[in-house]
């Protein structure tokens, strides 16, 4: 999973009209970041890379948004013009798009795990850009707004991100946690991240995902990766209890184990740090069985992050 580069190939007529030649613009998970700005928004930026032998045309980049998790339902965000690159050229974009505040649904240890999916996919989305491939990014320019010179952004008209989990939850974060897609043609290339999450050291914290959609059987399969023994961390499925609190008598979540899902899920990532602890990076590696392919939710965990953090017992 990590160390492996996506290769996309620009090809006629996809995106590059009246080239005969492949051109390779790549990115990694981790050419994708996003920050917090002042004034509700947050700034996006991604790094593509030129692996060919040739110089690339003007193209464009789309990019979609979801909640925190993974196989969730994307919508449209914006668009990004990539500028022409030579052989083994790097370029940086970067775009500001507004972050919505939803209200809170109430107080995160009273809330039921199904009420809060059922409000995540009953928020007002912007409506899917029609058609793929150079047909959605005409017509997401088409209902665009002019580029900035600042950003060289094309944002699609009312697309702001998608809803923060904690924001939902009660729980306010200083920084917007959620899944940023990234298409260069055809292929996409993801990141979902929640960063400077505070952990309260001695208790047990909880974090929450979301795994799948509405309306969609399948089944899933988990890994923790990174987390330190001494955090003693585990996954628990709370889609049907009374509230998002990890029951003590809930069973975790086996791992390499298929949990199978009628829609979506809620999980929670439980781990208890010891006292003294230092910043903690997990990964929660998500494979969805109908397709093979797996998904990487990351959780940065920091002891002195700003912010109500994770929900503690």
């Amino acid at each position: 999973m990590k160390g492996i580069r996506m290769i996309v190939i620009q090809e006629r007529p996809e995106l590059d009209v009246g080239s005969g030649h492949a051109v390779q613009l790549s990115l990694e998970r981790t050419d994708i970041s996003f920050q917090d700005l002042p004034g509700d928004r947050v700034r996006i930026q991604i790094r593509v890379h030129n692996e060919g032998m040739r110089r690339s045309r003007p193209t464009f980049m789309r990019l979609e948004s979801a909640p925190l998790g993974a196989f969730v339902p994307w919508q449209p965000l914006a668009v990004l013009p990539v500028p022409p690159l030579e052989p083994g050229e790097s370029r940086e974009l970067r775009t500001e798009v507004p972050h919505p505040h939803p209200a809170p649904l109430g107080d995160f240890s009273r809330i039921p795990p199904k009420g809060l999916l059922t409000a995540v996919n009953s928020l007002d989305q912007p409506p899917p850009p029609s058609g793929t491939g150079l047909m959605a990014v005409l017509n997401l320019l088409r209902r665009g707004q002019a580029a900035r010179p600042a950003t060289g952004s094309v944002a699609a008209k009312g697309a702001p991100l998608a809803p923060d989990l904690w924001e939902l939850a009660g729980r306010g974060q200083p920084y917007w946690a959620g899944n940023i897609n990234v298409f260069v043609g055809a292929h996409p290339v993801e990141r979902h991240r929640a960063s400077a999450l505070r952990v309260y050291p001695g208790y047990t914290n909880l974090a929450m995902f979301l795994v799948g959609s509405p309306g969609r059987p399948d089944a899933y399969a988990f890994d923790l990766v990174g987390s330190n023994p001494d955090w003693k961390a585990a996954l628990y499925d709370v889609t049907n209890n009374k509230t998002l609190l990890a029951d003590p008598p809930d069973a975790p979540i086996e791992e390499t184990q298929w949990v199978e899902a009628d829609g979506g899920l809620m999980v929670m990532l439980v781990a208890h740090p010891p006292a003294g602890c230092r910043v903690g990076n997990v990964e929660v590696h998500v494979t969805r069985r109908s397709c093979q392919e797996t998904a990487i939710v990351e959780f940065n965990l920091d002891p002195i992050a700003q912010g109500t953090g994770c929900y503690f017992v």
